[in-house]
């Protein structure tokens, strides 16, 4: 009995254990106003693809004649939608960030306002643009600014710390290295800071291998 009452406390505390992870979710049929999509059915499994069109005066918010969304745990990978052919869908800028719009397009004449990344400038200097009948009246290009520096130099015996990684680097920008251990840099240093001044990075550290180590 008391083997038997044990297995029933495991149960209670480890239900996972017997069932493990829970399966993917099925998604709903999608509402698509003014659409037609295929193949038609209620639900979808996970990992399913539907593939949608819009019809006259309509378009779909991504590229395409026929649009694709593909079931993920549930939700669709982007809602299918329907939108009005004089509305835009998000523009692609590459190094910039925009205010996005939460239903994923953006009506006629609506106007968003561009951010170049830091280390790229607007090289037409124009940080706007508009929606105009589908689509986006000049578009800004961001490009890599003259005083921005490239990724920093490697330097043998050190790694870069606290740092992600990124191809451009603002001017100005700090990079601090670190030796590895056993190395040093003038004595008994270890780390060393380069910054980026007009395009080029300040000279960085040379390690040697630490002579009150050996």
């Amino acid at each position: 009995m008391r083997i038997s009452y044990l297995g029933f406390v495991l149960l209670i505390w480890f239900p996972g254990a017997l069932h493990g992870q829970s399966a993917p979710q099925s998604c709903s049929a999608p509402s698509l106003d003014g659409g037609f999509f295929a193949p038609k059915q209620e639900t979808y499994p996970h990992g399913a693809q539907l593939a949608y069109t819009c019809g006259t005066g309509r378009k779909a918010t991504v590229k395409g004649l026929w649009a694709t969304s593909t079931c993920q745990n549930g939700k669709w990978s982007h809602e299918p939608q329907c939108i009005d052919e004089k509305a835009c869908i998000p523009p692609t800028i590459p190094h910039a960030k925009y205010t996005e719009n939460s239903n994923g397009w953006y009506e006629n004449g609506h106007i968003i306002r561009i951010t170049c990344d830091k280390g790229y400038h607007d090289k037409n200097q124009d940080a706007t643009a508009e929606c105009i009948n589908g689509t986006w009246s000049s578009v800004p290009v961001c490009e890599k600014s003259l005083q921005a520096c490239g990724a920093p130099p490697k330097i043998p015996h050190t790694v870069i710390i606290n740092q992600e990684y990124q191809d451009v680097f603002a001017a100005d920008s700090e990079v601090k290295y670190e030796c590895e251990d056993g190395y040093t840099v003038e004595g008994a240093d270890t780390t060393k800071t380069i910054i980026c001044i007009a395009g080029n990075w300040t000279t960085g550290p040379s390690c040697s291998i630490d002579a009150a180590g050996k």
